[in-house]
């Protein structure tokens, strides 16, 4: 699975400091609604394993079978990104297995992320549980 991104920064340090197989929570976020009711607020829903990225082509990821279909075409499509970061292994947690954002600390801070945080884009966070 491919996601959008401009955040070279971010996934420049997860490539060299880390590499692939990094772990991968994901926040669902629900800009057109939630049809399929995957936001969970305050918890990521979401986890699977970083594989790298992949620049792209006029916007769009040259493979676009890697793409969310909701990302590729329709009233949502959000094709205008600078390179995609890749994950394998995507799975959506159960209710019991989901991580509450604020039991995260972002990379370079000691206490973890506030209550109330909603992340906005890629972070790198420790998570010593994963």
């Amino acid at each position: 699975m491919a996601f959008g991104s401009n955040s070279w920064e971010v996934f420049d340090k997860a490539t060299q400091e880390y590499g692939e197989g990094l772990p991968v929570l994901i926040y669902a976020t629900h800009h057109d609604g939630d049809p399929d009711k995957l936001c969970d607020p305050g918890y990521a829903t979401f986890r699977g394993l970083y594989l790298g990225t992949t620049l792209a082509q006029a916007g769009k990821h040259p493979n676009p079978t890697v793409r969310p279909s909701a990302t590729v075409e329709g009233p949502g499509a959000d094709t205008a990104w600078a390179f995609f970061w890749e994950v394998r292994d995507l799975v959506q947690v159960t209710k019991p297995e989901r991580v509450a954002i604020t039991s995260l600390t972002a990379e370079g801070k000691v206490k973890p992320l506030p209550k109330g945080t909603v992340p906005h884009g890629p972070m790198l966070v420790k998570a010593i549980f994963l």
